[in-house]
């Protein structure tokens, strides 16, 4: 372990080497070649550098830039799932969270949720019941890793004292469960960095072109570098496309069995504000008033609060989704319902956000109804495709992906024990390990900020205070107002391949989300200028990736202009 938290942070999988890796994809001869590096390329890469596999991982923009980075922010079962029957989808999402909490403990973070029975709802008290007990149930069921705490039932005048903003009208009691936080986008990165300290190589902004064939069969892919023009190939015995919503674009050839087009794209909206203006204590599941539709308010953090998502079919460009004023009227007149005292307006959103499901057809069924189950198959050419599936369950396919392999004959040495993958973190870093580390250090952080590292980088939090005892300026904020500072931006460029300031305010952290919007070109400079001295950037390349990531923040409130 310790060789691999050294690989961690030897510094050879950032921008500066990125010549580099490009030329070994170009000189190596692969196992696996990955198309896509969300969540669910990432699981794949993990389990493949896990069984002994040489992994290859190719993504068209910055990893995670599609729905990976645009999710509800959490590790969790999906309880609503159960209204529908799915309980296999249940009772995987339940035991992946439960793993993902134990063994990444300092990302993937327990919150309490609030489920009220309404008069006039549509789930009683003995649904609300029932439904909790066999979410409690399903979690820790033939599993090693248990819930963080089971299900409780509370009186009318206790779920008022809980949640006392909460609409009083017709309350008859709730229960409180427990799902878990997580930054979706920071979940993808560590989880391709468990690849690359096992082996693998991965890069960012390069695009699938073509295929290498032999015999009708695939063996490789053409790749175009989208950062400088150039083309280049990468050869490997199989090639597995895991891209989500572009998943169709990627298949030449469909099995009979499978529809095309095979995803049906769906949006999904967030908005987020300060918790002051919602005044929620934790998370509640509500339904919208105008179609009944399930969604979350839910904290992020001790003064935030997110609210998603919608759930519409989606026909725009499938890189660039952003919230509209009927979204964000959806969900705000629905949550002004539930929390009457609500401040909600335009004017102090402070970001919004929008991510496409790459759900699978279904006939006759509407956006909610669709499972988030995932599948698999193979095409003639030899293609592998995995798609569908939910990000709390990204490691689980990833083992079903590999047992497909295996049933195929291929690499029958890589079976492994069910649940094998089931492993701790490199970067996983236990609180007072942390609390530790940081009294000895003898450096003095805010504990908002001290609270802030630890839980989105785990070890690295470690590696960032080696950074602020270089320099003692580095531990500024970027901004008085958040708990974002500059030796983690310095952090994020050394040890995670970062070619772009959008990356760093979109994936490497949640800046673009925490910005208040007055304040996004003053934070936009100054993290642009550590980026300029970090990479030697000209001031005419500075000023093009200011430019570019204020249009797109521009665009995430186009609908206010």
């Amino acid at each position: 372990m310790t060789e691999l938290v050294e690989k961690l942070f030897d510094q050879k999988w950032n921008y500066k080497h990125r010549d580099i890796i490009i030329k070994r994809l170009q000189n190596n001869q692969y196992d696996i070649i990955i198309i896509g590096a969300g969540i669910t390329g990432a699981g794949i890469a993990r389990e493949a550098t896990l069984r002994g596999l040489k992994v290859a991982c190719i993504e068209m923009q910055d990893f995670a830039a599609g729905t990976s980075s645009r999710s509800s922010k959490l590790a969790h079962g999906g309880i609503r799932y159960l209204s529908h029957g799915d309980m296999d989808l249940v009772r995987e999402s339940t035991t992946e969270r439960n793993w993902m909490r134990m063994h990444i403990p300092h990302l993937v973070r327990p919150i309490p949720f609030l489920f009220v029975a309404l008069e006039e709802g549509k789930y009683k008290k003995r649904d609300i019941i029932g439904a909790c007990k066999i979410y409690d149930f399903l979690g820790e069921d033939k599993s090693e890793f248990k819930n963080y705490k089971n299900h409780q039932w509370y009186s009318p005048e206790e779920v008022v004292k809980l949640e006392p903003e909460f609409i009083k009208e017709g309350n008859k009691g709730g229960a409180v469960y427990y799902d878990n936080n997580v930054d979706d986008a920071r979940l993808t990165i560590e989880t391709l960095k468990e690849a690359v300290i096992r082996g693998a190589d991965i890069i960012s902004y390069c695009k699938i072109s073509g295929y290498i064939k032999d015999d009708d069969k695939i063996i490789g892919v053409k790749c175009k570098d989208l950062e400088n023009g150039n083309s280049f190939e990468v050869q490997g015995v199989l090639v597995i496309n895991a891209t989500g919503i572009w998943t169709d674009s990627l298949i030449e050839n469909y099995p009979e069995d499978i529809p095309k087009p095979l995803i049906r794209p769906t949006k999904g909206v967030h908005l987020q504000y300060r918790r002051e203006h919602i005044k929620n204590n934790m998370a509640t599941i509500i339904r919208s008033i105008s179609d009944e539709r399930a969604f979350f308010v839910l904290p992020r953090d001790k003064d935030f609060t997110i609210i998603g998502t919608t759930d519409t079919d989606y026909q725009g460009d499938l890189a660039t989704p952003f919230c509209k004023k009927e979204d964000a009227d959806y969900l705000i007149e629905s949550v002004k319902h539930y929390f009457p005292n609500a401040e909600l307006g335009y004017d102090n959103i402070l970001s919004t956000y929008a991510g496409i499901r790459p759900l699978v057809m279904q006939k006759g069924k509407t956006e909610s109804e669709i499972s988030r189950k995932h599948i698999i198959f193979f095409s003639k050419d030899g293609l592998v495709t995995i798609t569908g599936g939910k990000l709390t369950a990204f490691r689980s396919m990833a083992e079903d992906l590999f047992k497909e392999i295996a049933g195929k004959g291929l690499y029958l040495n890589i079976k492994r024990d069910e649940n094998f993958s089931k492993q701790r973190y490199v970067i996983s870093l236990d609180k007072q390990d942390w609390l530790q580390s940081l009294e000895n250090s003898l450096i003095k952080l805010e504990s908002d900020v001290a609270d802030h590292l630890y839980q989105q980088y785990g070890k690295g939090a470690l590696k960032i205070l080696e950074i602020i005892k270089e320099d003692e300026t580095l531990k500024e904020k970027i901004l008085a107002e958040n708990n974002f500072i500059k030796a983690e931006v310095i952090y994020c460029l050394r040890n995670e391949l970062t070619p772009h300031l959008i990356d760093v305010f979109c994936r490497r952290t949640e800046m673009s989300l925490w910005i208040a919007p007055s304040f996004v070109l003053e934070s936009a400079k100054k993290v642009a200028e550590l980026m300029t001295k970090e990479y030697s950037w000209t001031e005419d390349k500075k000023n093009q990736e200011i430019e570019t990531y204020l249009d797109y923040n521009k665009k995430t409130f186009e609908f206010l202009l």
